[in-house]
């Protein structure tokens, strides 16, 4: 037994990569996504060989989840003792082929990059998998989880982070948003719908702080700390980085309110948060 429920935020071994550790008092674990392949022997330090009661894979991006494809097809995911499997994924085989989106090869990378190998084992990790529905909660241990928002069909400018999961875990002492690589388009939906769920101690940056949710969401959420999965050139972006100076091209596609760190960061200090935890820095632990 453990004395505190612990959340780890580990520190990027893959670049800007998000992986997630939650020790309850139980000394059971939650994971939330892990990163890439060469992420995977931290994040198992950190697991420690305890029981898994959830990992929830936010959305099928690579540095979320190819890390538990990785171990998928090392051995079948045999150095974890995993209970359940968290996701609601956009559906690969609807989705392959459209062209009625705002730019169709973009939307083909994304629907190639992680989510086609996820859709050739879904069937294989049925006995472990849970397709989440918007608005269910699950307990484990001393804490609860409850998933606000899933895929929402027809979000196809920023397909796979727009698809992101966003839950909320209530622990003893402290709450935590997790808002996955949530997007500017999936924010406003997530703010329509959920914005009277939102407040929390703790917010998990959405897409590493940049070409993110808009102000009113984290208005809506009220943090007093911050986690971002960041490298410093991240964390340190101007407001509009190179890859983002086109502006007529990402509106051409659908990809508005794209900038960088700097934005977001101005906002956080508009809303007074004092505390930042950022992978930068190494490894952090909270007390919840």
């Amino acid at each position: 037994m453990n004395p505190q429920t612990l959340l780890y935020q580990i520190t990027e071994t893959s670049q800007f990569m998000m992986s997630f550790v939650l020790v309850t008092k139980a000394d059971n674990v939650i994971v939330i996504d892990g990163g890439r392949a060469e992420d995977m022997p931290l994040l198992k330090e950190y697991i420690g060989g305890r029981h898994i009661s959830a990992w929830i894979l936010t959305h099928a991006h690579n540095d979320h989840i190819s890390g538990f494809l990785a171990e998928y097809h090392r051995n079948g995911l045999a150095d974890f003792d995993i209970e359940k499997i968290y996701y609601h994924f956009p559906p690969y085989h609807a989705l392959k082929g459209r062209t009625d989106v705002p730019s169709p090869s973009y939307f083909d990378t994304e629907l190639e990059e992680c989510l086609a190998d996820f859709a050739a084992i879904e069937l294989a990790l049925a006995p472990l998998a849970h397709k989440v529905i918007q608005g269910e909660s699950v307990t484990l241990d001393e804490c609860r989880i409850d998933f606000i928002y899933t895929y929402h069909d027809g979000l196809f400018s920023n397909l796979m982070n727009d698809a992101s999961l966003v839950f909320k875990i209530t622990a003893p002492n402290k709450t935590v948003l997790f808002l996955g690589d949530l997007g500017p388009e999936g924010g406003d939906v997530l703010y329509e719908e959920s914005r009277h769920l939102l407040k929390a101690d703790i917010v998990q940056m959405a897409h590493h702080g940049h070409m993110n949710v808009g102000l009113e969401v984290y208005a809506a959420i009220q943090p007093e700390a911050c986690l971002w999965c960041c490298p410093d050139w991240l964390y340190n972006e101007p407001e509009i980085p190179s890859y983002l100076q086109n502006r007529k091209a990402l509106r051409d596609i659908g990809r508005t309110g794209m900038y960088g760190t700097a934005v977001t960061r101005r906002w956080m200090d508009v809303l007074g948060v004092k505390t930042h935890y950022v992978t930068k820095d190494g490894t952090n632990t909270l007390i919840l």
